[in-house]
């Protein structure tokens, strides 16, 4: 019987227009008011997922939100972080350091700040701390205090460039970094320990539960870690082809309310998993 459902956000929950849908409500809404925890996991900061939070009725205990991709695991009820894994200014000055020969820019994120050195940051880097609601903040790496911790770095370029960097990552950053495309112009890099699956294995720790208990449902590259922690991974009809791969079932698209479908058929076969 699942326990735990794990949502991401954008692609999957929310339409292109980043709007909950009334099905999506609904089906919510029915689950978690038959017990089961649920946990909405994206990229994003707390703050910037909180009107979704507080639509679906998970501003109480028992509910948890996986922010900017496991850096962060948030208890609904109180707001606040029971664990996660950070990165340090070193970290942000090596990776801009290494990603010197390519045309793209790097920023760094914490719950409350998005910020860049470069004095006029490029569209892509604007646009992301848009969708993030953070305000962009220009610094010098020298002016962060010592204990400065950010819960992601962004590569943020054309999809080009981006293509260029996955091509030729230098080596030092997949030896010590979690660095994944999520977005045509983004990759995130973070802890090596932060991220969806390892997320998963933290609250489902906390609840008692197993891995076949929970259900999480995806769309992107950085969801597959997630699928794989569960026992019912469920990808999103639009999804991209590698996550597909690791689904026990396909759901409808973001557009036609696939996380609303696929949990009301899992209320309708007994909050099992069904094929």
């Amino acid at each position: 019987m699942i326990k735990l459902i794990t949502i991401d956000v954008d692609g999957t929950l929310v339409t292109p227009l980043k709007r909950l849908t009334k099905k999506n409500i609904i089906q919510i809404d029915r689950v978690r008011d038959l017990g089961v925890h649920i946990a909405l996991a994206s990229g994003r900061p707390f703050h910037s997922m909180e009107r979704y939070i507080e639509k679906l009725g998970l501003i109480q205990e028992g509910h948890f939100t996986v922010c900017q991709n496991g850096s962060y695991i948030v208890d609904n009820a109180t707001k606040q972080p029971i664990a996660g894994s950070f990165q340090t200014v070193e970290d942000l000055a090596r990776l801009d350091k290494l990603m010197e020969g390519f045309d793209v820019e790097v920023s760094a994120m914490d719950d409350v700040g998005f910020y860049t050195r470069h004095k006029n940051p490029s569209l892509y880097t604007k646009a992301d701390a848009f969708i993030n609601k953070l305000a962009l903040t220009p610094v010098n790496y020298e002016d962060f205090p010592e204990n400065m911790s950010f819960g992601r770095f962004l590569i943020l370029g054309s999809s080009s460039s981006i293509k260029e960097v996955l091509a030729n990552m230098p080596k030092e950053v997949t030896d010590n970094y979690y660095a994944v495309q999520t977005a045509p112009f983004l990759i995130e890099v973070m802890n090596k320990t932060a991220n969806k699956g390892h997320a998963v294995r933290q609250m489902a720790a906390k609840l008692g539960i197993t891995a076949d208990e929970i259900m999480s449902i995806g769309n992107e590259k950085n969801d597959i870690p997630m699928l794989e922690q569960t026992g019912f991974p469920v990808a999103m009809e639009n999804s991209v082809p590698e996550l597909k791969a690791h689904a026990k079932f396909i759901t409808k698209s973001n557009l036609q309310s696939g996380v609303g479908y696929a949990i009301e058929r899992l209320i309708d076969n007994g909050l099992k998993r069904y094929e």
